[in-house]
This record gives C-alpha cells, sequence and structure tokens, in this order.
C-alpha cells in the first residue's frame, strides 16, 4: 500500500492528463480528416475510445474555483443546447476547450497538421488509383455549363476543397514566419488544382482573402492598424446579420449578392420572415416545420436557431478572446481567425473545433499560457 501511495505521489499527472488530451484531440481530428461523421460507425467506435482520454484528462487535472465555476455554466449551456436543438456541437466545442488546460495550442496544431497532410495523400491518391471511390460527377458552372468534379472519397466535392483548404491554413500557421513569395506560389497552386478539380468557388475566394490578410499582417508595422484584424467576426457578423434582414429578391444588387453567395441570403431571410428570432433556442421540430434549406452561415445560424441569448453570450466571448490576442500581439491566430470568419459567412463547420481549430482559441480566456511556445511535448 505504501509503495503504492509513493507512486501516486511520484507520478507527474499533470503530463500525463496533457498526453490523454493529444489523444482525444488526434482521434477527433482523424475521423474529421477521413470525413467520417456521427452516423458512421467506424466514428462512433473511435469517439467513444476518444471520451476514454478526455475522462483522464479531466479527472487527472487540477482546476480552481474560477475555472470550475466557468466549466459548470459551459457545459450546463451544452447540455441544454443538446436537448434542445439535438446537436452536440456546443456541448463537444465546450467540454473541448475546458480540457484544454496545462496544454499547448502549437502541439494541438501541430498533431492536426500531420493528421490532414496523412489523411490528405491516402484519400487523394486513393481515390485516384482506384482504392476508393473518386465520386465523379458534373456540377453547372458560372455559365451553366455542365463540367466534371471529384469528391475523392469525402461524399462531396466542396468537402473535399475543404479538407485540402484547413491542412493549407493549418500549414501556413505553423510556418508563419517562414512565409514569403514562394510559399504564395506553392500553396496557389495547389488551391487552384483543387478548385479545378471541385470547382469550389467559397474555398479559393477565403484562401486568396487569407493571403490578403498574411500580407497585411507583415507589411503593416504600426499595431494600431492591426486592431482591423481583431474586427472580422463582428463585421462578419453585421454584415450577415443586415443582409439577412433586408434582403429583398427584386432588388438588383441584393439579388446579385445573393447569387454569389448560392442563394444563402434568400434561404436565411426566409426563416428570418418564417420564424423571426427568438430570445432562447428553438426545437429542430419547430425550427424546421418550414425548410427552406440548410443555413450555411455560422453567424445566423447561431441567432436562429440557438436565439439571441446564447448568440450574445457566444459573440461576447469571441470578442474578448480576438482583443486578448490583439493585446498580447498574437498577429497570427488573428489572421487565421479573421480567414474564418469569412468563411463563417458561408458555411457552418467553423463552429466545429476539429475542422477549426482556431476556435478553440476561446480557451485563452480561462487558460492564459496556452499559446506559448515551447512548453510542452508529448
Amino acid at each position: 500500500m505504501e509503495k503504492i501511495k509513493t507512486i501516486y505521489q511520484e507520478t507527474n499527472w499533470e503530463r500525463i492528463g496533457a498526453a490523454a488530451f493529444y489523444g482525444y484531440f488526434a482521434i477527433n481530428i482523424l475521423m474529421k480528416a477521413f470525413a467520417y461523421d456521427h452516423g458512421d460507425d467506424i466514428y462512433r467506435y473511435f469517439f467513444v475510445f476518444g471520451l476514454f482520454f478526455l475522462g483522464i484528462k479531466l479527472v487527472t487535472t487540477k482546476y480552481t474555483l474560477r475555472e470550475i465555476a466557468w466549466a459548470a455554466i459551459l457545459i450546463g449551456l451544452g447540455v441544454t443546447l443538446s436537448i434542445i436543438t439535438k446537436q452536440n456541437t456546443w456541448l463537444l466545442l465546450f467540454v473541448t476547450i475546458i480540457a484544454m488546460k496545462n496544454c499547448n495550442f502549437q502541439l494541438m496544431i501541430k498533431i492536426a497538421l500531420y493528421i490532414r497532410i496523412f489523411s490528405a495523400f491516402v484519400l487523394v491518391l486513393g481515390s485516384t488509383f482506384g482504392v476508393y471511390d473518386i465520386g465523379d460527377k458534373t456540377t453547372p458552372d458560372t455559365n451553366y455549363v455542365e463540367i466534371p468534379v471529384y469528391s475523392f472519397a469525402m461524399n462531396e466535392p466542396n468537402y473535399a476543397y475543404l479538407t485540402i483548404f484547413v491542412m493549407m491554413l493549418l500549414l501556413l500557421y505553423y510556418n508563419y514566419e517562414k512565409l514569403n513569395w514562394k510559399w504564395f506560389l506553392g500553396t496557389s497552386a495547389i488551391a487552384f488544382l483543387f478548385y479545378e478539380l471541385t470547382f469550389c468557388r467559397t474555398g479559393i475566394a477565403v484562401f486568396f482573402f487569407c493571403w490578403m490578410l498574411i500580407v497585411f499582417e507583415k507589411l503593416v508595422k504600426n499595431d494600431k492598424w492591426k486592431f482591423i484584424l481583431a474586427l472580422s467576426v463582428p463585421v462578419g457578423a453585421l454584415f450577415s446579420f443586415v443582409t439577412m434582414r433586408i434582403y429583398n429578391g427584386d432588388n438588383k444588387v441584393m439579388g446579385l449578392l445573393n447569387h454569389f453567395v448560392s442563394g444563402r441570403i434568400y434561404i436565411m431571410n426566409s426563416y428570418y420572415r418564417m420564424q423571426g428570432l427568438a430570445w432562447y433556442p428553438r426545437t429542430q421540430e419547430y425550427f424546421y416545420a418550414n425548410y427552406f434549406g440548410l443555413i450555411d452561415n455560422t453567424y445566423m445560424f447561431v441567432l436562429l436557431y440557438c436565439g439571441w441569448a446564447v448568440a450574445l453570450f457566444f459573440f461576447a466571448i469571441v470578442c474578448r478572446t480576438l482583443y486578448v490576442l490583439y493585446k498580447n500581439k498574437h498577429y497570427k491566430e488573428l489572421v487565421m481567425i479573421g480567414t474564418l470568419a469569412l468563411y463563417a459567412v458561408l458555411e457552418q463547420f467553423v463552429m466545429n473545433g476539429f475542422m477549426n481549430p482556431f476556435i478553440l482559441l476561446t480557451g485563452i480566456l480561462l487558460y492564459p499560457n496556452i499559446l506559448e511556445e515551447g512548453k510542452q511535448t508529448i
């Protein structure tokens, strides 16, 4: 008994917990990188395995009273949203953020990058040589001419491009200090290649927007001007809200803008006119009683589906995160968040911490040291 007590006291539980968290994070990144979702059996098995690692992390971590209080608030909100909306994205996001204590964000990005590079090679090469279904089909281009596109075993061509986009975004972040014109040409070649193979206009546009932000951040030396980077989410949210409210299909400008975003504004406006806005979350049965299509806008999905209370709460957390990052001169993180803030105008995936690990930076409000360089290895 005394020996067991000694082993327990000498064991570095913090390190064990951190390693378990990285295992949990890697498993979920792997599932998303291979385009598995909650409806797939293999995803369920791996998810349960990941929860085992998450449990180890939570029980081996010492939390302060403040951290426990915030954990209770976030888990309570996540469980409530899961019950009402029948979606676990919020709960999974909040639990992941809570478990990030004593972990290093840079190492998390390194893990995600290596896994995504590996999975992209496996799926693309495997599809090309017939190991997987390449998913060839046709889609109309801007001139309404049918062109061939490919999903590379990832269900949809747009998801295939998104997989490549996320991989390149992680690559740019990981090598941010080295970025130059050679990196621009190399990554642009990959972006154009997969654009030709998937015809994902959203992805290619956001990719070059990312490079615009990178050039801006590297050329501008005045830190005050870099505050513009911290305005990405508020601008994206305001643009989405205003266009949803004032949309009129008879207006040529609004009609053209709606056409550029593949009808997303019309869909948001239709839900707004039919359902209105509520203070609190609404059930799927009520919200989708009149179905107009998926709300491919993260900002308005949160507002329309989860209500003002949740939307304002999360908006305040994100804005506070942006300010803290700016104040501490974490500009490359702001560039990545700014890039995904634009993608959030056009897609929902931004709320998923394993598709968009940069949303986990909200954890800096609880654990200010998660961005410290070289603090930890596995």
